[in-house]
């Protein structure tokens, strides 16, 4: 019996919409205490300092810093996985199978930066935020195609789940070169000393996990002193893990399903608590109609739509990429408009933008929930209602002549619970109902 429900909580915690479905839950949580008469003790708790004493080394922050610079570090480190993997030997290491999403997720960064631009340009503090309606909540855009199950083709499932690798690597690249505060000269030679380790560890194929962890650990503290944001350190690290253990089984898969119900059930909804406690009390129609919730509003539901959809348009109709396979032009559409669903990637980008500040009285994170709600709302309607039924589209000529083995990674090429577990599972839902695999996943570097 004890068995049985291990097992049962085993599968809720690695179904694909577990993820999704906690962060929603935490979001309402977190709304329904910081508006009631519970509030003070809400933020208070967010504002409790902790941290290490040893002797007169001191690392005390507020707990809310500890959740948005260290434990969500766990989830990067998943995503630096996921990046690994895909590029050697995923999907992506196909250069067929790049241009499309890479162009999309270009167009999906660009087009929201503009719109933000256009009703912020000339203050300069409003301007720090103008990446927060580029990035997309993968959880919640690929929650929301699972429960359309066969009225969205399989291909737009791996378009939409490739997107969100090159929507990650966007993300990583920005917060890199522009959210970086005075730099310590000492903190990133540290630094540096600690990706050599771990580039040696990886060179010499040590598998010991333990080893990794302290390294990345010990890099986690540089970067964090350096003024560079910690997260990086859960990417880099990432990157240096070898793919395979020396008698040839999987290291990254068994690292990932250790950590899979820690993000889907802990880390994430953890993060969502602590970040989405907007004071709806505080905001009138005015702030909500400021330049910054509207840049942010309308950067995410009609910047990401506009600019996924448009740029992997033109590349399909340019010639340059095929129209995912069975798919058509509608449903393609109503894809690209749940990538404004911008969420938890997006309220990380706005505490680093404005440092946590209350100056918009939570304005531009209320800006942040409506426009990836209405993303999510509308991108449902429009596939359900308006967009066609999978079933009965029949693949184009164009799509017909793309080599199956570069869309689709078969059964047995896949090794390890990433996105190409994900893109073979999407490939069997038209016809059996199975559900997508979760999109954080794992990869490698090495190339020896």
């Amino acid at each position: 019996m004890h068995h049985r429900i291990r097992n049962k909580f085993s599968d809720l915690a690695n179904h694909d919409a577990a993820a999704g479905i906690m962060m929603l839950l935490f979001t309402i949580i977190a709304l329904a205490y910081q508006n009631s008469p519970y509030a003070y003790d809400y933020r208070t708790w967010l504002e409790t300092r902790a941290g290490l004493v040893f002797g007169s080394f001191e690392l005390i922050k507020p707990l809310l810093l500890w959740i948005n610079d260290g434990i969500i570090t766990i989830f990067f480190f998943s995503i630096g996985l996921e990046l690994k993997h895909e590029f050697m030997e995923g999907q992506l290491a196909n250069k067929k199978n790049i241009l499309l999403p890479a162009a999309a997720a270009l167009g999906g960064m660009l087009f929201p930066a503009l719109i933000f631009t256009l009703f912020n340009f000339g203050d300069p503090y409003i301007m720090r935020g103008w990446a927060i309606p580029t990035a997309t909540d993968t959880a919640f855009s690929v929650g929301i195609l699972l429960l359309l199950g066969k009225r969205v083709p399989s291909s737009l499932k791996i378009f939409l789940l490739s997107l969100a690798i090159f929507d990650d690597v966007g993300a990583i690249v920005v917060i890199a070169l522009f959210y970086t505060s005075q730099l310590s000269s000492l903190a990133l030679a540290g630094a540096g000393i600690a990706i050599v380790i771990l580039a040696l560890l990886n060179y010499f194929h040590i598998n010991r996990k333990s080893i990794y962890w302290v390294v990345g650990l010990f890099l986690w503290f540089s970067i964090l002193k350096s003024g560079v944001h910690a997260t990086l350190a859960g990417i880099i690290t990432a990157f240096f893990i070898p793919l395979k253990k020396n008698n040839g089984e999987p290291l990254v898969q068994e690292i990932f399903e250790r950590l899979r119900a820690w993000i889907a059930l802990l880390i994430l909804p953890l993060f969502v608590f602590a970040n989405a406690g907007i004071d709806l009390h505080g905001i009138d129609l005015s702030m909500v109609c400021s330049n910054v919730s509207l840049g942010i509003l309308l950067g995410l539901f009609v910047g990401k739509q506009l600019g996924v959809f448009g740029c992997a348009l033109l590349c399909i109709k340019l010639g340059l990429a095929p129209m995912p396979q069975g798919a058509n032009a509608r449903q393609l559409y109503g894809v690209c408009i749940l990538t404004g669903i911008g969420f938890t990637m997006s309220m990380f980008i706005d505490g680093l933008a404005y440092s946590g500040s209350d100056i918009f009285n939570y304005a531009d994170s209320l800006a942040i929930l409506l426009g990836s709600l209405i993303s999510g709302v509308v991108g449902y309607l429009f596939l359900r209602f308006f967009a066609g039924n999978a079933a009965q589209n029949q693949p184009t000529e164009a799509a017909q002549s793309v080599d199956p083995t570069s869309a689709v990674a078969t059964q047995s090429e896949v090794t390890a619970p990433t996105t190409a577990t994900a893109i073979t599972t999407a490939s069997k839902a038209d016809s059996n109902g199975d559900t997508l695999a979760q999109n954080t996943c794992g990869a490698k570097i090495e190339t020896t």
